[in-house]
């Protein structure tokens, strides 16, 4: 079957109204997206449809070489990206990357439905992949660039020629922030509705569980990431009623407490203190670090504000016999540069950093790593510009409290 070639604006609306009729028929969920949605016709840079997860734009003059059985099957692509909130879920990741994995997993999960058309032949596809959320995606393909950037030459865009995506398969955009709250919590309610049509169908959709579970699973929080980074590296994954957990003693309970591989868990914090990272922000991070280190059985930390050096006259020790005070945050600001070199050689110089201690850098990122690190390094930066900065020096976590 041919393209629609030359048809106008509004025969493509009477299009869309008829595919509208075939999703309420065969796919109410989509139906509930379609008839909800915002929906404009203009040009888009790339793909025939746009969206940013509030609304979608179609380009018809891009829709030209499409047959209306294709048609339907980007639609519902394009409603699909919206209902799994991929633009939003993108975060800080490289957007090509992203859209590539968002592509691959709806053109998976609909290879499993019917009546959404014919999937038109220049989509990404690969069913070996058929098991894996976005995200899981993602980081396969983003781990393929990085070794494929070392082998190759990337052309003066920053692509490989090696990367089969096509930039006019680029379908996301980026997520609308004006009035954002208000937009959210309407969209919210639309996918809500749309979520609970969908699993009451669950034999029919079943290629979209790992997404719709990724969805709902609640976003992990800075100190459940600290607390599983903790536990993983420093830990061996067993509990023991040896070291009973402390937090429940004092109600007259006692708990298995995490068996630690070594004697003491030992912290050093660099606070960076000339970042945008405001005292309030110190305050609930060293609150959580507290936290988390009063429920393992022996910890040391030693905070280490810094500037263009470190702060000598503001550091701060606690552990587990002697735990941090709020009293003690009093570290005022300066108006200093930042160099966390100074950092690495205090405590090359100052303290008896063992291999199995953990360093956790709190900055914003505007920084340059020349030194050697000295043992496990968590970097929890507040400028989402430079969290891959430092992946290869470490654990990378955006502060974002």
């Amino acid at each position: 079957m041919s393209g629609l070639k030359n048809m106008q604006t509004t025969s493509y609306k009477d299009v869309f109204e008829k595919i509208r009729v075939n999703f309420l028929f065969n796919h109410p969920f989509l139906s509930v997206l379609a008839l909800s949605i915002e929906t404009s016709y203009d040009e888009n840079k790339n793909s025939a449809f746009l969206t940013n997860g509030f609304k979608i734009t179609i380009d018809t003059k891009k829709l030209e070489k499409y047959t209306k059985e294709e048609i339907t099957y980007l639609y519902a692509h394009t409603l699909l990206h919206i209902v799994l909130k991929h633009p939003y879920r993108q975060k800080t990741r490289d957007s090509y990357i992203w859209n590539k994995a968002c592509d691959i997993v709806i053109n998976n999960i609909l290879s499993t439905f019917t009546n959404v058309g014919s999937r038109p032949t220049d989509e990404i596809f690969d069913l070996t992949l058929k098991d894996k959320c976005v995200e899981e995606v993602y980081e396969i393909f983003y781990k393929k660039k990085k070794e494929e950037i070392g082998k190759t030459n990337p052309n003066k865009d920053g692509t490989l020629d090696s990367n089969e995506y096509d930039k006019s398969k680029l379908d996301l955009d980026e997520v609308y922030v004006k009035n954002e709250k208000i937009d959210q919590e309407k969209l919210d309610g639309i996918i809500i509705q749309a979520l609970s049509i969908a699993k009451k169908a669950s034999n029919l959709y079943e290629g979209m569980s790992i997404e719709i579970d990724t969805l709902i699973k609640p976003e992990i929080n800075l100190s459940d990431e600290l607390k599983e980074y903790l536990i993983s590296s420093f830990f061996e994954k067993q509990l023991s009623y040896e070291r009973p957990n402390k937090r429940f003693i004092s109600n007259g309970i006692y708990m298995p407490g995490t068996k630690k591989l070594n004697d003491n868990l030992n912290i050093y914090i660099a606070l960076d203190s000339s970042s945008s990272v405001t005292l309030d922000e110190y305050k609930k991070f060293l609150g959580i670090i507290g936290e988390i280190a009063d429920s393992f059985y022996e910890y040391n930390v030693e905070i280490l504000p810094f500037d263009l050096k470190v702060r000598s006259e503001y550091i701060i020790k606690f552990d587990s016999f002697n735990p941090l005070s709020s009293d003690e945050l009093l570290i005022p600001k300066s108006n200093g540069g930042t160099n966390f070199d100074e950092c690495l050689r205090y405590l090359k110089k100052s303290s008896e950093v063992r291999n199995d201690s953990l360093l956790i850098v709190l900055s914003d990122g505007e920084f340059e790593l020349t030194e050697s690190l000295l043992c496990n390094t968590l970097f929890i930066i507040s400028n989402k510009k430079n969290l891959r900065k430092f992946e290869k020096d470490g654990r990378v976590i955006q502060f974002n409290i």
